[in-house]
């Protein structure tokens, strides 16, 4: 049975293998800097990071934003809207389309709305078939999809936004 919680400063440097050696793919943007600036804000207790384990041992990660905390690629998609940036959400290879991802990002709309946001946002490499249904699965849709050769440097170098609104 998995069952989430909120990461422990403690396990933050295991989880942040636990990323690199499942999130790395060939749509997956993952620079070393940007996890090491991702982690810093995560020991800061800026960001939050939710853990789903399973008999003691992390099965999938979720790192996430507080409300309002929104990396400037986002801001023309959510006007004035309190908004929660989910940064990265990596699921153990072994247990990929079990319902993992979907089950973290839906606790964190369920933890999100409650502390006073109306939207989630994410974004994906435009032809992430697993990230898209992990999305759609969870209620996100796709409200824009543009050119990002700076950060994709595989497939159609797309970046697609999605959004799901926490007041329906």
């Amino acid at each position: 049975m998995v069952e989430l919680r909120n990461a422990e400063a403690h396990e933050l440097e295991a989880l942040k293998n636990f990323l690199t050696t499942h999130g790395a793919n060939q749509w997956n943007y993952l620079p070393e800097d940007g996890i090491d600036e991702q982690f810093q804000r995560l020991y800061k207790g800026t960001d939050y990071c939710l853990v789903a384990i399973d008999d003691g041992q992390p099965v999938g990660i979720a790192v996430y934003s507080q409300p309002g905390d929104i990396p400037t690629l986002f801001e023309p998609y959510v006007a004035e809207n309190p908004a929660v940036y989910v940064a990265e959400v990596t699921v153990h290879t072994k247990w990929g389309g079990q319902g993992i991802g979907s089950k973290l990002l839906n606790h964190i709309a369920a933890t999100s709305k409650a502390s006073g946001a109306n939207e989630l946002m994410i974004e994906r490499h435009e032809q992430n078939i697993a990230s898209a249904g992990m999305m759609r699965k969870a209620g996100f849709v796709e409200i824009d999809c543009f050119l990002d050769i700076e950060r994709r440097e595989t497939g159609s170098r797309k970046t697609t936004v999605l959004s799901r609104n926490l007041n329906t």
